[in-house]
């Protein structure tokens, strides 16, 4: 019988702070995956939280992240799809991944904590409505694959530039990692909503191979 082996290794940690002092506790975070990069971690992952003492935004974050470490895979677990515009999310991701040269990880949850407390403030309209489940996801990743809007001869003008329009930066994703079935990892299962995780490598780069699965949330 063979010894498991660890492969790659991974730290997870919600980035948590006083509430009358934020800055110290973000500050310690953002130096703990600068020490996990120098140990020789492969990936230094956050979890996003609303109304707690803790990151709330994950693609805000890793862009800082981005700046303050050069190899270790950055990555989120998880990101509440309920709370989020698949179309200004995906934005924020690309911008964060561009900026940190390809080590996004992507990692996203179904539910909505606190819904009680932020769904009216999050939504203008009924948001009991919306599907929040899956079906989110995957208008998500489709965005991040950079489809041009419109039709073939739709174009938006910027000043000194003329362009077909879609997400920009443009750099489109490679495909999920999961752990459930496809249908689930893309986002189509057609059960009823729930909590899931999936990981997705935000977007592409010749050197880059997803090495690593997402932590539990």
């Amino acid at each position: 019988m063979s010894t498991p082996t660890i492969t790659s290794l991974a730290l997870l940690t919600p980035g948590n702070f006083a509430d009358d002092n934020p800055y110290t506790g973000l500050e310690e975070t953002l130096q703990l995956f600068e020490y996990g990069e120098r140990l020789g971690y492969d990936g230094a992952w956050i979890r996003q939280r609303h109304l707690e003492h803790g990151v709330g935004s994950a693609a805000v974050f890793l862009a800082a992240a981005g700046q303050r470490t050069e190899r270790i895979e950055l990555g989120t677990a998880v990101i509440p799809i309920g709370y989020e515009s698949p179309f200004r999310l995906a934005e924020d991701l690309a911008l964060a991944d561009v900026l940190s040269r390809g080590r996004l990880q992507v990692g996203f949850g179904t539910g909505m904590p606190h819904a009680d407390l932020l769904g009216d403030l999050v939504y203008d309209g009924d948001w009991r409505s919306f599907d929040l489940s899956y079906g989110r996801i995957a208008r998500l990743v489709d965005n991040l694959r950079g489809d041009y809007l419109g039709g073939p001869d739709t174009v938006i003008h910027s000043p000194g530039n003329v362009q077909r329009p879609r997400l920009q930066p443009h750099n489109p994703p490679v495909s999920w990692n999961g752990s459930g079935t496809a249908e689930a990892a893309c986002g189509r299962s057609a059960g009823p909503p729930r909590t899931v995780s999936t990981c997705c490598p935000a977007t592409s780069s010749p050197a880059r191979t997803p090495t690593t699965s997402p932590p539990p949330s």
